[in-house]
């Protein structure tokens, strides 16, 4: 009996809802989750439209960022239904590679009966450990959603090729565009979209069919980028953002090719093997350059072979170079990631699932060939459900990285705030001991540690934590004088001593200085004006009330405070 598309689609919703389920109570990740519910706070009151203007640095996210703060209007900070956000886009997903890969098989034969390949094709991706750490992170959802359109678009480019239609590029092209915005990485896959119009395309639409579409397809990002890099010119000048990116790249020629070989086939291995999974990835063995070697071989000796299942196999080991850039570069928190290959494993999985229903075919036993898969299917769901449940908690989480990434300095960290949230003080206290002999420079080691202390009512140690990496405050770590400003308002609330009032002072008018918070202009103008200076006073009210975002606890009061000094002066 033939189970009809809408009931397939359902089961793979139900089986994605099914094996995430444990994320939805995993709480806020400290990594980047904590700073963008932080960044949601602020942003809720401005226009939707700012989203969509070019930022001065290395991401351009508006549309990822539109649907937190929705998350954000209808659910406040409560993380499960980030979390549900995640899950949901997976399985939508998960759908569209059922969509896909459908419509892939049925080019050169549309009477054909795609069998059960599409709906393994979407349980082998719904169900691969590799995805678990972009769905089970909040953050990870700009792969997801990058994903979906990037899915969509390829969807609208097999359905052009198979009907000539240029109709469908230009949805295609609507589908990229919300892609690259997004995730705006996701601009890489624009030549595996035109190699796929090229490749896709029947002999009989013809080259120049094939040229017309790659120019329909291509034409608005080039447009549109010359007038996003022209905006970001005007606003932020020439080097905006990279001249920092081009600072980070500092490998010699040699390095560059090891260095790429080898996180190229380290990602390879990963999307076939993806065990062990590690949050933070900081080093792979240079074994993998041989690896990469080998894939980059793989991928020209599958170019010439033109088959279907081989093109898409070429198009997600081309999706890797994005995560090799970063590796090459150094942006992002760590060098290499699970999530950087999402996306690549998508096209990964759907050209591997062609390539077996065509070898299922030619030897006639594809009853045999999807039973195996289905068996195949068993352990993967086991690894991932078990990693979902480590994601559910942030110690466990963060105790299982340090085991794998023990030289990481940042994850001794992560696991101290986790148990410092959890109340366990005295473990927090020596897993910092532990990162502060791998890393003595590494400030946030030491802000965790005066949190310890503020904890416990040991206020002068506190700030002696702090002074021991708070050597000079114009260049200090930001983050560093936030603490010390914290630990001292504590002192002086239990002393209101002079001299810890001068501290305060200096801490705050450093603050000031680098432009920190507008609260802090608002604290510090209290204090001016408590030691009667209402000149610098008013200065930093009327600093605080012009940056401070509006609905904040402070701004209103710098604005009345502002209202009677300056009516005090003209008396």
């Amino acid at each position: 009996m033939r189970i009809g598309k809408g009931f397939q689609l359902l089961f793979l919703v139900f089986v994605v809802c099914g094996v995430f389920y444990p994320a939805i109570f995993a709480g806020i990740n400290s990594v980047d989750d904590r700073r963008m519910f932080q960044d949601l706070a602020l942003m809720i009151d401005k226009s939707p439209w700012t989203l969509f203007l070019p930022p001065p640095g290395f991401y351009y996210r508006p549309l990822l960022m539109l649907t937190f703060v929705v998350d954000y209007m209808l659910w406040g900070q409560e993380p499960s239904f980030y979390h549900l956000g995640n899950i949901l886009i997976h399985a939508a997903n998960a759908c569209l590679i059922f969509l896909v890969t459908e419509s892939l098989l049925k080019v050169g034969n549309e009477e054909g009966e795609p069998g059960p390949w599409p709906l393994l094709a979407g349980l082998l991706f719904a169900v691969h450990p590799i995805v678990t750490e972009s769905v089970d992170w909040i953050s990870g959802r700009t792969d997801l959603l990058g994903c979906f359109f990037v899915l969509l678009t390829t969807l609208a480019i097999v359905t052009a090729s198979r009907r000539r239609n240029l109709g469908f590029v230009i949805l295609g092209v609507v589908a990229m565009i919300l892609a690259v915005m997004s995730k705006e990485i996701m601009v890489f896959f624009l030549p595996a979209g035109v190699f796929l119009l090229y490749r896709l395309s029947p002999a009989t639409h013809g080259t120049a069919w094939c040229r017309r579409a790659a120019t329909v397809f291509l034409s608005p990002f080039l447009l549109a980028g010359g007038l996003y890099f022209a905006l970001r010119i005007q606003k932020y000048g020439l080097g905006a953002g990279f001249s920092e990116f081009l600072h980070r790249y500092d490998y010699g020629l040699f390095d560059t090719v090891r260095v790429f070989f080898k996180a190229f086939g380290f990602y390879v291995k990963k999307m076939f093997f993806p065990l062990p999974l590690n949050f933070a990835i900081v080093s792979a063995s240079d074994t993998y350059v041989w690896v990469g070697i080998v894939a980059v071989a793989a991928m020209l000796f599958m170019l010439r072979r033109r088959l279907p299942g081989l093109d898409l196999v070429v198009v997600g080991f081309y999706l890797v170079f994005p995560g090799v850039l970063i590796a090459l570069t150094n942006i992002a928190w760590t060098p290499l990631a699970e999530r950087y290959v999402y996306l690549a494993t998508v096209f990964l999985v759907m050209g591997l699932v062609h390539l077996l229903r065509d070898l299922s075919l030619s030897i006639r036993r594809e009853t045999v060939v999807v039973g195996c898969l289905a068996v195949f299917l068993l352990p993967m769901t086991v690894v991932t459900v078990g990693r979902n449940f480590v994601w559910q908690d942030n110690a466990r989480l963060y105790a299982d990285t340090k085991t794998k990434s023990p030289e990481f300095a940042a994850m001794n960290n992560e696991l101290a705030i986790a148990l410092i949230n959890a109340g366990d003080l005295k473990a927090a206290e020596k897993v910092l001991a532990e990162g502060k002999k791998k890393s003595a420079s590494y400030p946030l080691l030491y802000i965790n540690q005066a949190r310890i202390y503020l904890e416990r009512g040991e206020y002068d140690a506190a700030r002696d934590e702090i002074l021991k990496i708070c050597h000079d405050k114009s260049s200090v770590n930001i983050e560093v004088l936030k603490m010390l400003a914290r630990i001292d308002e504590i002192r002086f609330a239990k002393s209101a001593d002079d001299g810890v009032m001068k501290q305060l002072l200096d801490t705050y008018r450093v603050l000031t200085f680098r432009k920190a918070d507008p609260f802090y202009d608002y604290r510090y103008g209290q204090l001016l004006l408590k030691i009667g200076d209402r000149a610098r006073a008013l200065e930093h009210f009327k600093e605080a009330a012009l940056r401070a975002p509006t609905g904040s606890h402070y701004k209103l009061a710098a604005v009345k405070l502002v209202s009677r000094l300056q009516q005090n002066r003209t008396e």
